[in-house]
């Protein structure tokens, strides 16, 4: 099974793709997709130029790897920067949309419930997802940047869930 995790943002969307065989998980490829502010064009404006990258390098994304199912860390409001919360519903919204016409189901966890199934700590710090991801997956290296660990580390999530979504019947 191909998982596809994404950590979603609008000047940098992390995305990990995890191979998952039984219990073995192994990372297939991670990074982030990235857009910049368009100077001189109104918010809304901007907003709608960089989520139309975004989806564009996205689609190609699910387009060579086929993932079977994908996770996204799930946005939350808390009423603080509106501006960048009603950016990232956004993505968000874009994210689930192209899954959804591909027909690729899609979970979504908190961060905290990443942390948690990844490092067993609700508040690890970064660092601390970064190497239990490298263990998790078997990794050379520290997998880099941090949105990219983020989006593995959703994915881990996923693929740890799965078998209890499959025998509650919340899962394909």
């Amino acid at each position: 099974m191909i998982l596809l995790g994404v950590d979603p943002g609008l000047a940098a969307l992390g995305y990990g793709v995890i191979a998952v065989e039984g219990k073995r998980m192994t990372a297939r490829t991670h990074g982030v997709l990235r857009t910049r502010r368009q100077r001189g064009l109104a918010i809304g404006r901007d907003l709608t130029i960089r989520v139309g990258e975004l989806a564009h390098a996205f689609e190609a994304l699910i387009g060579e790897h086929r993932p079977d199912a994908a996770s996204i860390e799930e946005f939350r409001f808390y009423g603080k920067a509106v501006t960048s919360s009603l950016q990232i519903a956004n993505v968000v919204g874009m994210l689930r949309e192209a899954l959804r016409a591909r027909g690729i189901p899609v979970a979504e966890y908190s961060a905290q419930d990443i942390k948690r199934s990844v490092t067993g700590y609700p508040n690890a710090e970064k660092a601390q997802i970064q190497k239990m991801v490298k263990l998790h997956l078997g990794m050379a290296e520290l997998p880099k940047p941090e949105h990219a660990a983020d989006a593995l580390a959703a994915a881990i999530t996923h693929a740890c869930r799965l078998p209890l979504l499959r025998a509650t019947g919340g899962a394909r």
